[in-house]
């Protein structure tokens, strides 16, 4: 009996002593199982490192904290994590991440806490303010565009549900949404309306009833930008102006009856701006010309108090590219006069290939940007950290060798960013893919609100590049430099060369053509000078000027008054013979030269002079008697 009573208790021990090993060698392999490789950010030879209170170099950091541990510390955190400042799932997390070996919603639900937990009170609403202080204003810059580029890594193109992935977490993904985006409407888990603008057929008079969603308003508000850009459908065109450009638009819906344009029109306003008498007016001429014209109020849509302080002038912009319903659009102002039909630019091979497609402004080599804006946006580029985390990258960087002759997207990279020229696309009109550039379009928003940012360019107008850039997208530039259009006058002169002749054309419009001359769009109307009592304000502000060249102002403004008579297209070669602004329209007319016969019909890169046949300058010519007509 006691022999059987020791073996029993031998067995009991033994089996003890099994469990016993068992059990510590689980948490030995566990343990080092999840021991974390390098942390090193393994940053390519030039790539910047992110400012200190960037989520990745946090994350960075507490990699290496762990890093050196050995196994004792590990096995400790396992069993004790009371006693541990980084938790034991954490740990497990952090060498996920280390190892690129985590699921998707997992790194984007741990990388937006860490967000929170590093300062609670971060808002993107921040960069509006220009700080005056380098250190500031260029540290929200880059946190800016991390975080836009993060989420758009998790939500827009990943597709994540934030309303889902952060059901049990720190985080509010209503809150987060508020903060990215602090020009939207505030909304949160309560919401009972689904946000959504209000759109008026003003054809009809009727109001156009919101599309019917298959999940509660709180849901498709919480995840706004997907659930939005899902919607959307269609082309057609988007156009936002102030009251007293509503007499251009008038003009523009006649040009569009003339080119049998059959897309839909969305004007689109932040809720201001249009009298009710102009919104009848446009009622009653969209009629006339059987143009389809829908006004679209986004005040339901956006956050009333930082509209009214921030979105204004060209911001509105922004507002048009984001808020109209179209899956494809092109983008107008309303002093725009287009010569060819819609399907020529969305048939385009280099917007078909990018899903957005840029015309080029006036080559002015003499104006810049400055020195501090390019430093600025040096820490906009992704970080190593950001770079090894969620594979940021852009088509071009300061960190990559350079050429300017790659493309015409690399030129104009190159002669911004290295030769710091200013002005690069016209942006009177745009071809845009909503849906596949809604994350540049929503950083080029937000850069075009940054307080330090608006200083560096003019207007919206690089912001589109811009944007799509420092997003990680392509964009495609349309690679024929901005001309002039007009009457075309001949000077016969003799150089060393003997006889030879220039030619020039003076214009308030800028005219954008193809590789094979043909005639495109034009901003800036068609009237002579498109302003409205011009000549007297001219004369106001430079009487000597005026008064030797006019007899009195009434003279100056019937020229101003008359159509622009259309016989040729001048790009100049600027190398040779820059554009030159004169003070007639506002100080808003140029000349441009080309010398020499040789430069008649001439290759691209040499300027151009382009004489319209006759049939050609009928055609342009029967555009501007509509536009002037009313």
């Amino acid at each position: 009996m006691l022999k059987s009573l020791k073996s029993r208790r031998l067995i009991i021990r033994r089996s003890v002593i099994f469990l016993l090993f068992f059990f510590f060698s689980y948490l030995i392999f566990s343990a080092s199982r999840h021991a974390p490789s390098s942390a090193k950010a393994n940053n390519i030879e030039g790539e910047r490192t992110a400012v200190e209170s960037s989520v990745f170099r946090w994350i960075e950091e507490r990699q290496r904290q762990i890093e050196p541990e050995n196994f004792i510390k590990r096995l400790l955190a396992h069993l004790l994590p009371s006693l541990n400042r980084t938790p034991y799932n954490e740990r497990v997390l952090l060498t996920q991440l280390a190892k690129n070996e985590i699921l998707k919603r997992d790194k984007c639900r741990y990388i937006f806490e860490v967000l929170y937990k590093i300062d609670p009170h971060w808002d993107n609403a921040q960069t509006v303010d220009f700080h005056n202080v380098d250190g500031i204003d260029n540290t929200l810059a880059s946190l800016l565009g991390e975080r836009l580029r993060t989420y758009d890594y998790c939500f827009l193109s990943g597709q994540l549900d934030p309303t889902k992935i952060f059901e049990n977490s720190t985080v509010n993904p209503y809150d987060l949404q508020n903060k990215i985006f602090p020009f939207l409407k505030k909304t949160s888990k309560e919401s009972k309306i689904v946000m959504w603008p209000v759109i008026t057929d003003l054809t009809t008079g009727e109001l156009v009833p919101a599309p019917e969603i298959d999940m509660e308003p709180s849901t498709f508000n919480g995840n706004f930008w997907s659930n939005w850009n899902s919607l959307s459908e269609g082309r057609g065109f988007v156009l936002t102006f102030a009251e007293k450009d509503v007499p251009l638009f008038l003009k523009q819906l006649k040009v569009m009856d003339f080119l049998r344009n059959e897309l839909p029109f969305q004007i689109i306003t932040t809720g201001e701006g249009l009298s009710t008498e102009s919104i009848a007016e446009i009622s009653k001429i969209a009629k006339e010309a059987k143009q389809k014209v829908y006004l679209v109020d986004c005040s339901t849509v956006l956050d009333t108090e930082f509209s009214k302080k921030y979105i204004s002038f060209f911001q509105n912009k922004w507002v048009a590219t984001l808020f109209n319903t179209f899956k494809e659009y092109i983008l107008l102002d309303a002093d725009v006069v287009p010569f060819v039909e819609s399907d020529y630019f969305f048939d385009s091979p280099s917007y078909r290939q990018s899903g957005i497609l840029l015309f080029k402004d006036r080559v002015m080599k003499s104006e810049q940007t400055f020195s501090y804006c390019i430093e600025m946006l040096r820490e906009v580029e992704p970080s190593g950290q950001e770079r090894k985390s969620i594979g940021s990258k852009l088509i071009f960087d300061s960190s990559l060798p350079f050429s300017s002759i790659n493309s015409e997207e690399a030129s104009v990279y190159y002669n911004f960013f290295k030769k710091l020229q200013l002005h690069h696309v016209d942006s009177g009109l745009v071809v845009v893919n909503k849906l596949e550039k809604l994350n540049g379009l929503l950083m080029s928003f937000m850069f075009n609100l940054n307080g330090k940012l608006q200083r560096c360019v003019y207007g919206d107008k690089e912001i589109f590049w811009l944007g799509q850039l420092y997003a990680g997208q392509d964009y495609s530039i349309n690679p024929v430099d901005g001309g002039i259009i007009g009457p075309v006058i001949e000077q016969s002169v003799n150089d060393d060369g003997g006889p030879s002749r220039n030619y020039y054309i003076c214009s308030a419009q800028i005219a954008h053509s193809d590789s094979k001359n043909q005639l495109l769009w034009i901003n800036g109307g068609l009237k002579t000078c498109k302003f409205s009592n011009s000549a007297a304000d001219d004369f106001n502000k430079e009487p000597e000027y005026f008064k030797s060249r006019y007899k009195e102002a009434a003279e100056l403004q019937r020229l101003y008054d008359a159509p622009l008579n259309v016989e040729g297209l001048i790009i100049p070669d600027v190398s040779v013979n820059p554009w030159i602004q004169i003070k007639e329209c506002s100080n808003y007319m140029y000349c441009a030269y080309a010398k020499g016969e040789k430069q008649a019909n001439s290759k691209i890169d040499l300027g151009r002079v382009i004489r319209f046949t006759s049939e050609k300058s009928e055609y342009i010519n029967g555009i501007s008697r509509i536009w002037n007509a009313s």
